[in-house]
């Protein structure tokens, strides 16, 4: 009953799993009842959309409820279902805790198994004013190579430090792979 407006909490779970020993099976056959089907609920699968959902958590609460009844009159307590369900306090603020780290979790796995990206906006752009003029010189430098229709010149770094090979060589010593003898 104290935990029954924080269901998520550890207290109220380990609550739930001291029903088979707190409640003997030879005395408390109802209790117990309620008890199951109240766990073969929690143990089935969310099912999709809005609506279903909806039936689903309803169904969640009624069994739920159904089942703190079963124990309030087995311990002869004069609770009646609304009580058990409506007269329990909770603040918006844990409420909201609670939907708060059950939404972080969530969406935390799905970022990190990659289901979804992170949002970003960039707003600032870091600037260096020399960075830029070598940009600028760069793209102009391409530009005016791309025009002309002159072949690239590149150069590959082969595998021994510091040893360039040119892609078009003019010695034809050069144009031999490294380590190969002719």
């Amino acid at each position: 009953m104290s935990t029954r407006a924080s269901t998520l909490s550890l207290s109220h779970i380990e609550a739930l799993n001291l029903i088979d020993l707190e409640f003997a099976p030879s005395k408390f056959k109802r209790v117990r009842s309620a008890w199951k089907a109240y766990r073969n609920h929690l143990n089935e699968k969310e099912p999709e959309g809005s609506d279903l959902r909806a039936v689903f958590y309803s169904k969640r609460s009624d069994l739920f409820v159904d089942m703190l009844y079963e124990m309030a009159v087995s311990l002869g307590y004069d609770f009646d279902k609304t009580q058990i369900a409506k007269d329990a306090y909770a603040t918006v603020y844990h409420e909201q805790l609670e939907r708060d780290a059950n939404t972080l979790r969530k969406k935390l796995v799905e970022l990190l198994n990659g289901e979804i990206a992170l949002p970003m906006a960039v707003t600032q752009f870091p600037s260096d004013p020399e960075v830029i003029d070598a940009q600028a010189d760069y793209l102009k430098l391409m530009a005016e190579h791309l025009r002309s229709g002159k072949p690239w010149p590149i150069t590959i770094v082969g595998a021994e430090a510091g040893k360039i090979i040119p892609m078009r060589p003019t010695d034809p010593k050069a144009a031999e792979p490294p380590g190969a003898t002719g």
